[in-house]
């Protein structure tokens, strides 16, 4: 701060504290000097400043910038609540407390991270630079914005000012933090980090969000330092176009997938000497099971502190606690998306389908083949299963990645839509990149809820998010897998994109008697064989699917089997059947009252 400013500062903290300066100053009623208008046409009298010097500070606004003072009621001005605090010695022992904090414990290294070689290389340049420099990092949370900027001061030998957030996250408060970390930093080796900058940065209004910053002075913040500043935000669509042309450099943080997670792994076993402790089944398995970034897989296995010696079963159980009560912190809910594929028991056997599923495998075997012996790979295997709920069409997939030896990716649209203008389209091109990059199966659940008929959309939003996952299909070189139990709700020119479209129908007399004899008679504890009469009750349920057969199992799952017979099984399908029938009823008396 320049001398007049401490002297004004010095003024407003006499005039808020002492009754003694402030009686004697309104000894003259006429004159307030807490009036702005007042104060800027004789404050220079009063502190004994020239007056073109004085209205210079003042043109500068920067206590107001720094939220040191304030505008109030009826044109006054005076001086913050935390500034009265600290001059008073009430606040934090040294003013930079109040603002930033300079701690930087990072354990990870820059090689942990999922940005591209380049992108890291231009990073360190701009870092490294004498010019003024503002960095975006944005993305979805836990992908490790944050520690990559505390890893790049680290490595460019940097002062790391983190703006502190404060304890209520009032606006004006974090805004003054800003300002004040931006003057007290030292140009040269500092780098400012502005952590989950949503709000300051965030200044287009939406329907669901209304933003809290002027754009212009959004603008002016980003044009008037002369500090190098990382911000950090979760989501860039609220930002306007004037603001990210104003960005130095941007980088978007993906969520980790697999391969991400494997290579920070190894990297960490190794540095630790333990290379080859886990075999690579082992490791694939942990990064594919647990959905956690790199500071997560870091800190599990520094935890753990794993010697040679140390039983590997024991390890692993560690290691999996670990990561999945990580995952439950950062995600909120156990990983789900990603699927191995193992299966137990289910076979093709009985399934009716309007296409022959072992010739279907056999083109997909075969695409597969020609893909990982091509690695610009352009074509792409799109697949429609539809049919009524229970037919086994979400198990035929996860069949099929047992088959082909590939993850499988599910999407569904509950986590796909978002209530933010352009974020469903976004998640709906990251789903498509993840499957890509994974070289997963990509699976889309409850596709209906996704792929909208154009011509019959009351929304733009729904044509929106239609013509964004067509042009994703057009451009994908993988295998892609949509589902529904509504294939008259799907866009007609949706259907004719993909290659196989397959109807999963309720089973034939042949196929009920095949998921009987596969999944509810091992139920029976005695070798009493099905008689040829119960074969052909069986064979006479109409409508049945494998799903039903699920249901009846699991009813018998505590049941003493002993007591488990024949007929009291056939009984429970053909109620099963009943409660179809009698929704068809409901829905068809419902259709004649409208």
């Amino acid at each position: 701060m320049t001398n007049g400013e401490i002297e004004i500062l010095s003024f407003f903290y006499l005039l808020s504290t002492s009754d003694f300066f402030k009686d004697f100053l309104d000894s003259n009623k006429h004159i307030n000097f807490e009036r702005f208008s007042i104060f800027k046409c004789l404050g220079h009298i009063i502190l004994g400043h020239e007056r073109n010097s004085f209205l210079h500070i003042f043109s500068k606004t920067r206590l107001f910038k720094m939220y040191i003072m304030e505008k109030v009621y009826r044109g006054e001005i005076e001086l913050r609540s935390w500034c009265i605090n600290f001059l008073s010695g009430y606040g934090a022992k040294e003013l930079s407390h109040e603002f930033f904090t300079r701690e930087n414990e990072e354990s990870l290294q820059i090689s942990d991270f999922s940005v591209s070689e380049n992108e890291k290389i231009v990073l360190k340049t701009l870092i490294k630079s004498k010019k003024r420099q503002n960095i975006l990092f944005y993305g979805v949370p836990g992908t490790g914005k944050s520690s990559l900027a505390r890893c790049l001061a680290r490595t460019c030998k940097k002062d790391l000012y983190t703006v502190k957030l404060p304890e209520d996250d009032e606006h004006d408060l974090r805004l003054r933090n800003i300002y004040a970390t931006i003057s007290i930093a030292e140009k040269k080796k500092a780098i400012v980090l502005v952590d989950e900058a949503d709000e300051v940065l965030n200044s287009s209004n939406s329907l669901f969000y209304k933003s809290k910053t002027n754009k212009s002075f959004i603008n002016n913040l980003l044009e008037s330092h002369q500090k190098k500043l990382i911000w950090i935000t979760n989501r860039s669509n609220g930002i306007d176009s004037s603001t990210m042309r104003r960005f130095t450099f941007s980088v978007e943080f993906k969520k980790f997938n697999t391969k991400d997670r494997l290579r920070v792994l190894k990297n960490e076993l190794k540095k630790q000497r333990l290379d080859g402790y886990f075999d690579e089944e082992e490791l694939h398995d942990l990064c594919q099971t647990y959905s956690v970034n790199a500071g997560g897989i870091v800190d599990a296995i520094n935890a753990i502190k794993i010697e040679r010696k140390t039983k590997k079963e024991t390890t692993l159980k560690n290691v999996r606690t670990l990561l999945g009560n990580h995952e439950k912190v950062t995600i909120g809910k156990k990983n789900s998306n990603i699927k191995s594929g193992k299966l137990n028991n289910y076979s093709l056997k009985g399934l009716n389908t309007s296409q022959n599923l072992e010739n279907v495998i056999s083109a997909l075997m075969r695409y597969t083949e020609y893909q990982n012996d091509n690695a610009e790979n352009p074509h792409s295997i799109k697949m429609l299963l539809y049919g009524i709920p229970g037919t086994g069409k979400s198990e035929f997939v996860y069949y099929l990645g047992n088959l082909l030896s590939r993850e499988i990716l599910l999407k569904r649209s509950s986590e796909i839509q978002s209530m933010w203008v352009g974020e469903t389209e976004k998640n709906i091109a990251e789903a498509f990149r993840e499957g890509q990059e994974n070289n997963s199966i990509l699976f889309f659940d409850e596709a209906d809820s996704l792929l909208y008929p154009r011509k019959a959309s009351n929304h733009s939003w729904e044509k929106s998010i239609t013509n964004e996952i067509l042009t994703q299909m057009d451009s994908y070189a993988g295998i892609v897998v949509f589902a529904t139990n509504d294939v008259d709700g799907l866009d007609h020119a949706a259907f004719r994109r993909f290659q196989f479209k397959i109807e999963y129908l309720p089973l034939t007399p042949e196929g009920n008697v095949q998921f009987y004899n596969s999944i509810l008679s091992p139920l029976i504890s005695n070798d009493n064989v099905l008689s040829d009469k119960d074969v052909n009750r069986i064979q006479k349920i109409r409508n049945l699917t494998p799903g039903d057969f699920a249901i009846v199992k699991e009813q018998c799952t505590f049941i003493n089997q002993s007591k488990v017979t024949h007929q009291q099984l056939i009984e429970s399908l053909m109620n099963e059947t009943r409660h179809k029938e009698s929704e068809k009823k409901i829905t068809g008396f419902a259709a004649m009252d409208r």
